[in-house]
């Protein structure tokens, strides 16, 4: 316990786990967890009332990333709000595997599909700073929070802006594409977990395979000669992701597991 008795109230109030309690006291009081055990000020009934709150928000479900507006990702801490998706760790393999196949000079370019908070192309820009990065959203809300980010860590060689997939990509080729579409099912029982996420950035029609199949399709008019794809997907996915790019005569077609061991990303050259 605290020695502030003020701080051990707010623990008798709520059933969340102390872990989680604490987190959201450090996020209203703007400490760090390591302030917390020190802390010898009196909370005011505002932040006591604020901290209940947002603890109450969290035992329905609400993402700790929403409470803060924030979620870390490769280096970076990026703004994300209700119209975006959070960032996944998994995700970051998407960040290694262009890393692996591009020196530090690479300077060719790289199209970032469905960006949302522009997560994966500001770490790839960061890692990458001669390459240049185009990054797509259909949604503006996430264009806005992905600039924004941008704009924080004053990165230059990205540019944002709004198509649906390829529509407004005109003809220009690229070394890399990469995504992370939406590929749940809409009856996926996963859902009921993700329900303050937006959904739209979450499941496809056709099992899932919907946006990977336009992807796939059309990737092969805006990739450079011996171009390569990259695709997350579902850890039930591998096999179709497999078949489709083999289907519509892609190359060197591999598959990658997370740190769960989960089938993760494929990856195709054109």
């Amino acid at each position: 316990m605290h020695s502030n008795k003020s701080l051990n109230i707010l623990y008798t109030k709520t059933n969340l786990e102390k872990r989680e309690i604490d987190l959201i006291i450090c996020y209203v009081l703007n400490i760090n967890t390591a302030g917390l055990f020190i802390y010898d000020k009196e909370v005011s009934q505002k932040q006591q009332q604020q901290i209940i709150k947002l603890c109450q928000q969290r035992l329905e479900g609400l993402p700790f990333a929403y409470i803060t507006g924030l979620k870390s990702f490769w280096t970076l801490d990026l703004k994300v709000n209700k119209h975006t998706l959070i960032p996944r760790p998994e995700t970051e393999m998407l960040v290694e595997l262009v890393l692996q196949r591009t020196s530090l000079n690479f300077d060719g370019n790289i199209l970032d599909l469905g960006t949302g908070t522009g997560a994966i192309a500001l770490s790839i820009a960061l890692e990458r700073p001669k390459a240049q990065i185009s990054a797509i959203d259909y949604s503006l809300e996430c264009l806005n929070i992905a600039q924004f980010n941008k704009d924080k860590y004053s990165i230059q060689n990205v540019k944002f802006f709004q198509s649906d997939w390829f529509e407004n990509i005109g003809s220009e080729k690229f070394n890399y594409i990469v995504s992370n579409p939406p590929y749940i099912e809409d009856t996926d029982m996963h859902l009921e977990s993700l329900k303050y996420e937006p959904i739209s950035a979450l499941t496809s029609k056709n099992n899932g395979l919907a946006d990977i199949i336009e992807i796939i399709d059309k990737a092969k008019n805006h990739l450079k000669k011996d171009g390569t794809l990259m695709l997350e997907h579902g850890f039930n996915q591998k096999t179709s992701v497999q078949q489709l790019l083999k289907q519509r005569s892609y190359k060197n077609v591999k598959s990658f597991n997370d740190l769960a061991g989960i089938p993760r990303i494929t990856i195709a050259e054109f």
